[in-house]
């Protein structure tokens, strides 16, 4: 028995089991996401990948402990409560009727903080508040909350923002225009960097974002000003690493400690081993070789 298989059978069986994982329409969370996936999941087309779910898993996890924490000190907040307007369905991390604030507890990686939120999950929340001004509530706030998995409460950043009904027509309007489309829209994610891992649609059905030139023109403000920035980190990286060289030239043959007890000092390093390819060729014949997963390289320039 392989202690990973079973741990993983097990937490799916239970994540399976969930009626959140039972529902099989589309929900407020999968609105502005890849237009292709909610297509095919309004065709009702054949699921043909096995994705990997820990990473789900883990939000699950932590959702589930904050529910039944907040349930055991405030009783008066609604958790995890289910609105439904003109077959939309959503459900909410939390709602606290007394001041009009919808929460949503986002998980996620630490990198992905520093444009927290997204448009996606802007969209998404203001969303829920919209169900529930349609199911006699007022809501007056949303928050969305970032919780790192990779890090600690010092990382938690939160995003809080007044109810704008536009913000959820934007969204509608991005769903109207999936439903209206007889063909499945062009893939919108590359297979290696997300489909192929977390698109139940990924293989005979969608290959994902191939190797393509995109030229179309992009608008978004965030996106535009994290582009400008990181050709901005780019050329100070690339000016430190030349600064960086010329300090280790200048400390050739210096080994020593500072005042402050930094210790200077030089090793020899082998070098690299390596496979010699042509001694295998004339003993085998070939070179065997494996080839390893896709991944993606990002130029920006």
């Amino acid at each position: 028995m392989k202690i990973d298989e079973m741990l993983m059978k097990a937490l799916t069986s239970y994540d399976n089991n969930r009626a959140r994982s039972q529902q099989v329409e589309i929900g407020v969370s999968q609105i502005g996401g890849c237009r292709t996936q909610v297509w095919l999941q309004l065709q009702d087309a054949e699921r043909t990948n096995d994705t990997l779910k820990l990473p789900a898993l883990m939000g699950t996890a932590i959702h589930k402990m904050i529910e039944e924490s907040l349930a055991a000190e405030w009783n008066e907040y609604q958790m995890e409560r289910e609105v439904e307007y003109d077959g939309l369905k959503g459900h909410i991390d939390l709602y606290v009727p007394s001041i009009g604030a919808v929460i949503d507890w986002k998980t996620t990686k630490l990198a992905n903080l520093d444009y927290f939120p997204s448009k996606q999950q802007r969209w998404q929340v203001h969303l829920y508040a919209f169900l529930l001004s349609k199911n006699n509530e007022t809501p007056k706030t949303v928050t969305l909350v970032g919780i790192p998995r990779d890090g600690d409460e010092r990382h938690i950043k939160i995003h809080t923002e007044n109810y704008d009904e536009q913000m959820a027509m934007d969204g509608l309007l991005w769903l109207a225009d999936v439903k209206e489309r007889t063909e499945a829209p062009a893939p919108e994610r590359h297979a290696a960097q997300f489909c192929q891992h977390y698109c139940p649609y990924f293989g005979d059905v969608c290959l994902g974002k191939g190797k393509e030139v995109n030229a179309e023109p992009i608008t978004d403000e965030v996106v535009i000003g994290a582009v400008d920035k990181y050709i901005e980190i780019s050329a100070e990286i690339k000016s430190l690493e030349n600064k960086k060289d010329g300090i280790k030239a200048l400390l050739e043959n210096v080994d020593g400690v500072t005042p402050s007890g930094v210790a200077v000092k030089w090793s020899q390093v082998a070098g690299r081993s390596s496979i010699d390819e042509q001694e295998v060729q004339k003993l085998l014949g070939y070179v065997p070789k494996k080839q390893g997963d896709p991944s993606m390289r990002l130029m920006v320039k």
